[in-house]
């Protein structure tokens, strides 16, 4: 009885210094060695991105200084966020292991750029101005990422990093809609539904910065990151509608996980 319990004590401690072996080097290993190596990769990426518009009133924006002839300028304007869902394809080329250049076309659907406003002859009547958006963006930028270091209990497991860089944006909508009163004025047909011509231009580009990090799981890279996009062009169109702005600019705040082979 004593013989066959030590023969059970020593196989319970001969398994578990196995287990525990196989835990110490399941820890120390080491996911894809000779990812840093590459010259260049390929991933894909999928995330939400929420868009809103900026704008720049002139100083005619005020009610008081609008002629009798602007009824149908803007004398209140707000931005409604709206979230699109983004889908890309990613190809980073290595400049040096702390420095890659990355570009990242994607497709924007799902969404629309909206804004309220209020026009001066229906002061009292908020409007909703709708255009429908798919948009095919194309970025490109610099991404300057940390040496590997450990992290979860796995030896150089990750990175963080940081991206700076420039895109240009292809609205493929071109129409807009108000779902609000519109003004008894000769030539327009008064309502609850009425499409105006869209008043702001279908090409952008703009500046952006992100950061993120970079997990080096057994078969690929994850990389949950966070991006603001500026645009740097001025999207107004010559419409009466906004007549009273002088700057209308698109902006962009992308989560977005990116994976990498």
């Amino acid at each position: 009885m004593q013989y066959l319990l030590r023969n059970k004590i020593s196989y319970i401690i001969i398994i578990s210094l196995c287990i525990s072996s196989a835990a110490i080097a399941q820890r120390d290993e080491v996911f894809r060695p000779n990812h840093d190596e590459l010259p260049y990769y390929f991933g894909i990426s999928a995330g939400l991105v929420n868009h809103y518009l900026n704008f720049n009133r002139t100083a005619g924006f005020l009610p008081s200084n609008l002629s009798t002839q602007d009824l149908l300028s803007i004398i209140d304007i707000n931005s409604i966020n709206k979230t699109h869902y983004n889908l890309g394809l990613s190809a980073s080329y290595k400049i040096s292991n702390n420095v890659l250049l990355k570009v990242n076309p994607n497709f924007l659907l799902g969404g629309n750029k909206s804004f309220y406003f209020k026009l001066k002859k229906t002061k009292d009547e908020r409007q909703e101005f709708i255009m429908p958006s798919s948009t095919i963006q194309i970025p490109i930028g610099i991404k300057f990422q940390s040496d590997r270091y450990n992290g979860f209990k796995h030896a150089d497991f990750m990175r963080h990093y940081m991206i700076l860089g420039a895109k240009i944006d292809f609205d493929l909508s071109n129409i807009g809609k108000s779902n609000g009163i519109i003004p008894e004025i000769p030539g327009f047909i008064s309502g609850i539904s009425k499409v105006y011509p869209v008043v702001i231009k279908n090409t952008d580009w703009g500046a952006e910065l992100g950061v993120g990090l970079t997990f080096y799981l057994r078969y690929v890279n994850v990389s949950p990151e966070v991006k603001f996009s500026y645009g740097l062009r001025n999207l107004k169109k010559n419409d009466v509608l906004v007549s009273n702005l002088d700057r209308i600019s698109s902006n962009f705040v992308y989560f977005t996980l990116h994976i990498e082979r």
